[in-house]
């Protein structure tokens, strides 16, 4: 209920002080409106380019070598905006700045390189533009700069081109002289030592390295059977050779396990193994005790008797087979050693004549590889310069070039005239509410009331006829000029924005 009284209060301050909202309502509005009218106009121009790949390009790929695009578009921005074309843009219009001393030459120029904006979209277009007073020249300008990169880039391609061209065939000429020395030298050390053959010394070193390689690993392998030679023999002397069996049963599952572990290493080895012949021992004698006429009583006294422990004897079989592949590989190691000994005396038996020669022969053929490489640009070159001749590489092309701006960018009229009425009537009323809450006048009982006063009467205000029909007539007057200044007001933004 306060929020409203309190509306109410501001909306009869309103009509007391209509006139002066009423004026400071349109004096604000006029005053946007001639800035608006009066503020230099800004026109935009602004060039399209497109970054043309030729198919070509995917053909001859790996073939020609053509100036890198990518590495171009990311400095697009420092080349096109560089004080050096810039300068030849505005030289080429025949700006007047040049007219004017070095130091505002110096910051013309920058302040229209920070005004100067670059867009790339992609890896296919990117626009150049301008916003400058003057039309004419924000064409001019634009496009002149465009066509001279444009113009720029491809001259640096086809020359950056050529002179790869110039410098191959140079070089190409001193290594195929090099190339003719080298043979002539080994034709005439040939001649005067009469060898006419070549040991490849490199085959040679090779060889032993992979030899001692081999050796490397079996040293290795070595010293992992040593180790787990050592591992075994530890567990021999912790496990007793022989353990007791106290029931026929037993002795007649430990024969089935003794016959299971003979098959299994018959898989392995043959029946001359010491291992084989020394188990099929035992089942022999296992099978005869099994097999003799027994009584209670003799049954009695065997109950219990002596066997070879199997745990022990798996143990020495396995320090059996660590000690037959340790054999196998000294031999290897050996073998492998002989090997490198004669591989070092082939080495040490080749003349001193055969090595020079090996040396001349290897500088032949490091300037021949250089020689091959060169010639394989070379191609490579020629491919590229005829691309640049028939402009089939990768380019830039103006597809949309600046055209003459006849609508101004700046000031917005719609935004300016937006702004006119929210500033004006933003202005009147903070103007009532400044002269509303600066009145000290009591014009409310309850005011009185809410403050502890006690009101006895109330005089009321008596208007006369004549004095009412005035203040509705001025009312009226005020009423209509400000509907007709606003109209005309309004009208002269319309016809801006959307006739003119």
């Amino acid at each position: 209920m306060q929020n409203f009284k309190e509306v109410f209060r501001y909306l009869r301050a309103l009509y007391r002080y209509r006139i002066a909202f009423c004026v400071i309502t349109l004096l604000v509005m006029t005053i946007i409106g001639v800035y608006s009218f009066f503020k230099p106009k800004m026109y935009r121009a602004d060039t399209t380019v497109f970054i043309e790949r030729n198919v070509i390009d995917s053909l001859v790929e790996g073939i020609a070598v053509t100036p890198d695009l990518d590495e171009r578009i990311k400095v697009l921005k420092y080349a096109i905006l560089s004080r050096e074309l810039v300068t030849k843009a505005l030289i080429e219009i025949n700006s007047n700045i040049f007219t004017k001393d070095e130091a505002e030459q110096q910051s013309y120029i920058s302040k229209l390189i920070n005004r100067t904006d670059l867009r790339i979209r992609g890896k296919e277009l990117f626009m150049v533009s301008i916003v400058d007073p003057s039309p004419d020249f924000a064409q001019q300008y634009i496009n002149t700069l465009v066509g001279l990169y444009v113009e720029e880039n491809i001259s640096a391609k086809r020359e950056e081109t050529y002179g790869a061209n110039r410098f191959l065939s140079e070089q190409i000429e001193v290594f195929k002289a090099k190339l003719e020395a080298a043979e002539d030298k080994i034709i005439d050390f040939r001649k005067k030592n009469g060898i006419y053959f070549n040991v490849d010394e490199k085959i040679t070193l090779a060889e032993i390295r992979d030899l001692e390689k081999q050796i490397e690993k079996i040293v290795l392998s070595e010293d992992t059977y040593q180790a787990r030679k050592r591992q075994v023999r530890q567990q021999l002397v912790s496990i007793p050779e022989t353990i007791d069996t106290v029931s026929e049963a037993k002795e007649s599952s430990r024969l089935g396990e003794m016959e299971t572990r003979l098959s299994a290493l018959l898989l392995r080895y043959t029946e001359n193994y010491p291992e084989v012949i020394r188990l099929k021992a035992e089942i022999e004698a296992l099978k005869q005790k099994l097999s003799e006429p027994q009584n209670q009583e003799k049954k009695a006294e065997r109950t219990k008797f002596t066997t070879l422990n199997p745990m022990y004897q798996d143990l020495q079989s396995q320090l059996f087979e660590i000690d037959a592949e340790l054999s196998s590989l000294g031999a290897q190691k050996i073998n492998l050693q002989k090997a490198i000994a004669k591989k070092e005396k082939e080495l040490r038996d080749v003349p001193a004549a055969r090595k020079e020669l090996n040396l001349l022969v290897q500088e032949r053929d490091s300037v021949k590889n250089i020689y091959d490489e060169l010639l394989g640009r070379m191609s490579q070159s020629e491919v590229s310069k005829q691309m640049e001749i028939g402009n089939k590489a990768a380019t830039f092309r103006i597809v949309d070039p600046a055209v003459l701006p006849k609508v101004p960018v700046s000031p917005n009229m719609l935004k300016m005239f937006l702004l006119a009425i929210v500033g004006g009537v933003g202005c009147g009323v903070g103007l009532i509410f400044l002269l509303e809450n600066m009145d000290t006048r009591i014009r409310d009982v309850e005011i009185l009331e809410s403050a502890g006063f006690d009101v006895l009467a109330v005089v009321p205000n008596i208007v006369e006829e004549g004095v009412v029909r005035k203040r509705r007539i001025g009312n009226m007057i005020l009423f209509l000029s400000s509907c007709v200044y606003f109209l005309c007001f309004s009208g002269v933004y319309v016809y801006v924005i959307f006739i003119r």
